[in-house]
């Protein structure tokens, strides 16, 4: 199990960070869009949603929202990652006090599948956000801070993991784990902070980000394992060996992008170049000339090897 998890790891992860890289930002939208519209598909099958013409259908209306983004995102840009904040605090308190309430309630099929509308429809913008307003190592950063917690918080939890975190919910994860994660959070992002050249004022509040930005990801984590225990399933789907399906491996993402995107305007934490076009802007053209025009924006602020100045 282990053995296929890490083989797993090191094809994916690399591929993500190659596509995070190179990519443009219409290209990184649609790779993005896709790995959503995967989820999607598996959240209809955690929801319950038996045939196969109104699984298909969630992922129409998904696609559906993503496509007629000009319509509706533009309008959404300065308080749309604020409810998503709050929606995942609430059920991080909920997840951390009443489990049990949790597990017992009836969820009506439309509840579930407008949840993952939601749920999924904003990590899809809010990422593409990111990547167009902050610039790719925004995005690399993010992408490895939830990765490098969850590695730790995995091993220090098989090591040294005795109280359980969340037992009814995710008997797997443990108080310890936790703390691992948090602890190489705060090691990354000093790392990170003192190699920007930020004074301590910035770097706390760097740090202060990263660690609301890894708990959050662990929230993400246990809600899809509420999910799927309220389905009676270990993993989302199967697509991947040894770590389940789409949704499994981007559920701490899900939730961590939306205070990590906040956050980074709030406190005006930036690794790059910022971008301060909006990502989509609403008007009578359509979404790939909108994109195409903002990657042309993108571009000016690129050296002559065609990578963002600034890099790490």
């Amino acid at each position: 199990m282990l053995k296929n998890r890490v083989i797993t790891a090191l094809v994916i992860a690399p591929l993500a960070l190659l596509a995070v890289w190179f990519l443009p930002p219409l290209g990184f939208a649609v790779a993005w869009g896709a790995i959503i519209l995967l989820a999607a598909w598996e959240w209809s099958g955690l929801s319950g949603l038996e045939p196969t013409g109104g699984r298909v259908a969630l992922v129409v209306i998904l696609g559906g929202l993503m496509a007629t983004g000009p319509s509706w995102a533009d309008y959404a840009l300065d308080w749309l990652a604020w409810p998503v904040v709050a929606w995942w605090f609430v059920i991080g308190l909920l997840l951390r006090r009443i489990p049990a309430k949790l597990l017992s309630w009836k969820y009506p099929l439309f509840v579930k599948l407008l949840v993952g509308l939601f749920v999924l429809a904003s990590a899809w913008i809010l990422l593409v956000w990111t990547r167009v307003n902050f610039g790719v190592l925004q995005v690399l950063y993010l992408l490895l801070l939830v990765w490098s917690a969850d590695v730790a918080a995995y091993f220090t939890g098989k090591r040294f993991g005795t109280t359980k975190l969340a037992p009814e919910i995710s008997p797997g994860k443990t108080v310890e784990g936790l703390y691992g994660a948090l602890a190489v959070a705060l090691a990354f992002a000093v790392t990170v902070g003192l190699y920007q050249g930020y004074d301590a004022i910035k770097t706390v509040d760097f740090v202060l980000l990263s660690i609301v930005t890894v708990i959050f990801s662990v929230t993400g984590d246990l809600f899809e394992s509420l999910l799927k225990r309220l389905r009676g399933v270990k993993d989302s789907g199967a697509v991947l060996p040894g770590h389940g399906g789409v949704l499994d491996r981007i559920d701490s993402l899900i939730a961590a992008v939306s205070v990590f995107y906040a956050g980074s305007f709030l406190l005006e934490v930036f690794l790059g170049s910022v971008n301060t076009i909006p990502v989509i802007v609403p008007d009578e053209t359509g979404m790939l000339e909108q994109l195409e025009r903002l990657y042309a924006s993108v571009a000016l602020m690129h050296d002559g090897a065609g990578r963002p100045e600034g890099l790490l």
